[in-house]
């Protein structure tokens, strides 16, 4: 059975450490980020990564996005920092914009793209910030919509199988993050989002 928490009912304090308990369990959580709602779970437990593929199976050319709760964390996870994504992460972060980065060592091979990268964003919603924090790792982060459907701007109201716990804050604005490729001096942009992104042969500016 699906627990569900209202932000303004429940304090945020408790519902961070709710939220951070579930993903720390093995369970998947359905919370709220910047635009949209997503499921949720921590990348280093096996059991909510096996939850999350049963309720989002991960498309062989498209990985998860791991989410870190300080722009700092990000660079655990990276094999190397192109100067333009380091520019774009001094700008934007925390906020609506994933990277695409070579992905370093210590990342878990569930969260590996096929060419080796790893998608990473470090959220602006404060409460998701303080959900990762508290949890303790890589959370990992995917929209909550059934394939083909637009990712959801409001919680269900309904039942939600698989998932532990949901956390309505109510209607989101529906923009979901920007997604750009850093490769090398290029910046690719692969989704267009909520930040204003052109791809570009050289360095951002």
């Amino acid at each position: 059975m699906t627990e569900r928490i209202v932000l303004g009912e429940t304090t945020r304090n408790e519902a961070v450490a709710r939220a951070a308990s579930a993903l720390r369990n093995g369970q998947v959580a359905l919370l709220p980020a910047e635009g949209l709602y997503g499921y949720h779970a921590l990348a280093s437990s096996q059991a909510g990564i096996e939850r999350l593929e049963a309720l989002k199976p991960r498309r062989t050319a498209k990985g998860w996005i791991a989410l870190v709760a300080r722009a700092t964390d990000a660079y655990r996870w990276i094999a190397t920092v192109p100067a333009p994504a380091a520019v774009l992460i001094h700008a934007h972060w925390p906020g609506p914009l994933t990277l695409v980065l070579p992905a370093g060592p210590a990342v878990p091979a569930a969260l590996l793209g096929p060419d080796g990268t790893v998608a990473l964003r470090c959220p602006g919603s404060d409460f998701l910030r303080a959900v990762i924090l508290a949890a303790g790792g890589l959370v990992v982060s995917t929209s909550a919509n059934e394939p083909g459907a637009p990712p959801p701007a409001t919680p269900p109201a309904a039942e939600s199988p698989g998932v532990a716990l949901v956390v309505d804050a109510g209607p989101l604005s529906g923009a979901a993050s920007t997604v750009a490729r850093v490769d090398g001096e290029r910046v690719i942009v692969l989704r267009r989002g909520a930040i204003a992104l052109e791809s570009t042969p050289g360095s951002v500016p």
